[in-house]
C-alpha cells in the first residue's frame, strides 16, 4: 500500500487493540497508549478530544463540539483510532467507500454527523465517550469476534430561546465575549490571529487589544478565485489601526497541490481550505497559539443558510422536502455532470436520492432548535467541515482557541430566537458598542470579487488533464469522457473550478484503494447512547 503522508505532515497518532491469544492478557496492542489532542479550559471547557488504554480498557473521549478530529474503525474483536483517516487506513481499515455519505459530499461540500468517505471509519460524535474492552462488561455491546463496545455521546442543544430585549442581547454577548477572552489568555507572546475582512476575526483581534494582548502578527490569505482581495484589504485598514504586524499569503502557485495537501491534512473530510495551505506553512514550526472566529456568525447571524423562505420549508417540512430544497439551493454540483463523470457504480452508491435520504435522516434532529437551519449548519457543515480549518490546517500552533465556542457564550448565541437572527446586526451593534473608536472601519464588501469569479487559475486545466490521463486505469471517475471533453476545450471555467477539485479527491481516494459498494456499513448498527 503506498505512502500516504506529505513530507510536511508528521505521522498520525493512533492506537489499535484486539483479541489475540499471543498477546498479553489476550490482547495486542500498537501506537501510543495514551494521546491527549487540543486543549483545555478548566475542566471541560476548551476544544479537546483523545484516548488513554489502562492494559484492559481503552476510553476514548472528546469535548462537547466534537471539532478535534478524531476517527476510529471497530472491526472483529478489536478496535482503532487516530487523528487521521490514512493511518486507520494504513493499520487495515477497509477502504469500501460509504455512497450516502459521499452523495451528500459530492453535492454539499460537507459530511453529516460521522460520516466520513468509508464505511467502516467514523468520526467521534460531540460529547462522547466510547469505550472497548477484550472483555465483555455489562451494558456493552459484544464486537464480532470478542470484546465489548460502548458508545454514548450527548450534544450540546439549546433548551430554551431567549427572550430579552434587543440590549440585553447586545450587552450580552459583549460581555459573555469580553469573558470568553478572559479565559484565553496569550500563554507566550507568539500567537497570532488570523484576521479577514469580516467580524468573527475583528471582535477577537479588537477584544485582544482591549485586554492588553499584542499579536506577533495577523496574517491573511488571498483566494483562488472566486474569492478576491477584499479580506487582504479590510485586514490591513484594522491592523493598521492597531498598530499590529499584518502579513498578506499569496494564493497557492500550483491548485492542485495544495488541494492533494490539504485533502490528507483534512482526513477527505472538506472541499474547502486548500487556500489556507500558504497559511499553515507560514505558521510552520509552530507558534504558541491561534485565535480562531469559529462559530460566531454561524450562530448569531443569517449568513447565506437563514432565509425567511427556507425557514418557512423548515418548519413546515417534512424533512425529505427540506432536504431536496437544501440541495437546490446550495448544491455546487451538476446532477448530469456528476453522473458522467463517476463510475457507474459510484454514481449508483451517490445517487441524488441517496443524498436526500441521508440529509431528511439528519435535518429531522434540528427541527425543534431555536433556529433550526444554523443548528444543523452548526453541527455539520461547522462542526465537520469549517472545524478543520482550525484543528487540522492551522495545527502547527500549539493552541488553537476558539472564544466562540466557551460555553457560556455558545449557550448564550444557541439560544438566539429565528426572528433574531433574522433581524440582523446584532454582532455589528455588539462590536460598534464595546469599541466604539473603530466602529467606522468597513468590513468586506459582499460584492467584491466578481471579476475573479470569472477566472480561473493559470495552467489549471493543463493539470487537470495530465492529472486525469496519469490515473487511467479508474474505477471512480469515468475519464475516458472527462479526456475527451478537456481535450477539445468543452468545459467552461466555472465547471473546471468545480471539477479539478472533486476529480482530485476522487484521484486521491484511487490511490488509497478505495472501491465502491453496495455493502451495508458495518457500524451503522453500533449502540449509541444519546442523553
Amino acid at each position: 500500500m503506498p505512502t500516504r503522508g506529505a513530507p510536511d505532515d508528521p505521522p498520525a497518532p493512533f492506537f489499535r487493540a484486539e483479541k489475540a491469544a499471543g498477546g498479553a492478557d489476550g490482547v495486542r496492542t500498537a501506537g501510543t497508549p495514551t494521546v491527549a489532542l487540543g486543549h483545555r479550559v478548566g475542566a471541560s471547557d476548551g476544544i479537546h478530544a483523545g484516548w488513554t488504554w489502562d492494559g484492559a480498557r481503552l476510553r476514548v473521549e472528546n469535548d462537547r463540539y466534537g471539532m478535534q478530529p478524531l476517527f476510529y474503525w471497530r472491526h472483529a474483536g478489536g478496535i482503532c483510532v487516530s487523528p487521521a483517516i490514512a493511518r486507520l487506513l494504513e493499520e487495515g481499515a477497509p477502504a469500501a467507500l460509504d455512497g450516502e455519505a459521499l452523495a451528500v459530499f459530492f453535492r454539499v461540500g460537507f459530511f453529516l454527523g460521522e460520516d466520513t468517505p468509508f464505511a467502516h471509519i467514523r468520526a467521534l460524535p460531540p460529547g462522547a465517550v466510547l469505550e472497548w474492552r477484550a472483555e465483555g462488561s455489562k451494558g456493552a455491546e459484544t464486537a464480532h469476534g470478542g470484546g465489548s463496545f460502548t458508545l454514548s455521546s450527548r450534544r450540546a442543544l439549546p433548551s430554551r430561546t431567549l427572550d430579552l430585549p434587543r440590549t440585553a442581547l447586545r450587552d450580552g454577548y459583549i460581555d459573555l465575549f469580553r469573558q470568553a477572552i478572559r479565559r484565553r489568555p496569550p500563554p507566550a507572546a507568539d500567537f497570532v490571529v488570523p484576521l479577514s475582512g469580516g467580524r468573527d476575526s475583528r471582535h477577537i483581534l479588537l477584544e485582544l487589544h482591549a485586554q492588553g494582548h499584542r499579536p506577533a502578527y495577523c496574517i491573511t490569505a488571498r483566494g483562488l478565485p472566486p474569492k478576491g482581495d477584499e479580506d487582504a484589504r479590510i485586514a490591513a485598514l484594522l491592523a493598521r489601526a492597531l498598530g499590529v504586524d499584518h502579513v498578506v499569503v499569496g494564493p497557492p502557485v500550483s491548485p492542485l497541490r495544495e488541494e492533494r495537501r490539504k485533502n490528507r491534512i483534512t482526513s477527505f473530510c472538506s472541499d474547502e481550505h486548500a487556500w489556507l495551505m500558504g497559511v499553515r506553512d507560514r505558521l510552520q514550526p509552530g507558534v504558541a497559539a491561534l485565535y480562531d472566529g469559529i462559530g460566531g456568525d454561524t450562530l448569531s447571524t443569517a449568513g447565506l443558510f437563514v432565509t425567511p423562505a427556507l425557514l418557512d420549508i423548515f418548519r413546515k417540512g417534512p424533512p425529505e422536502r427540506i432536504a431536496h430544497e437544501f440541495i437546490a439551493r446550495f448544491g455546487s454540483a451538476s446532477e448530469a455532470a456528476l453522473a458522467r463523470m463517476l463510475a457507474p457504480g459510484l454514481a449508483r452508491a451517490a445517487s441524488r436520492e441517496a443524498a436526500v435520504r441521508r440529509l431528511a435522516d439528519e435535518l429531522e434532529k434540528h427541527l425543534h432548535a431555536p433556529n433550526p437551519i444554523n443548528s444543523f449548519i452548526f453541527w455539520n457543515r461547522t462542526r465537520r467541515e469549517i472545524a478543520l480549518a482550525p484543528f487540522a490546517v492551522l495545527a502547527p500552533a500549539r493552541t488553537v482557541f476558539a472564544p466562540y465556542l466557551d460555553h457560556d457564550l455558545y449557550d448564550f448565541l444557541a439560544a438566539l430566537s429565528v426572528d433574531v437572527v433574522l433581524r440582523g446586526n446584532l454582532h455589528d451593534e455588539a462590536i460598534r458598542r464595546a469599541y466604539p473608536v473603530h466602529a467606522a472601519l468597513p468590513y468586506e464588501s459582499a460584492g467584491a470579487g466578481a471579476a475573479a469569479a470569472r477566472q480561473v487559475p493559470r495552467g489549471i486545466d493543463r493539470a487537470l488533464r495530465a492529472q486525469i490521463a496519469g490515473s487511467l486505469p479508474a474505477r471512480l471517475m469515468n475519464n475516458a469522457f472527462l479526456l475527451s471533453r478537456l481535450g477539445v476545450g468543452l468545459l467552461a471555467p466555472a465547471r473546471i473550478r468545480w471539477m479539478a477539485p472533486l476529480l482530485t479527491y476522487l484521484g486521491q481516494l484511487e490511490t488509497l484503494g478505495a472501491f465502491a459498494t453496495p455493502e451495508r456499513k458495518e457500524n451503522s448498527n453500533e449502540r449509541t447512547l444519546s442523553v
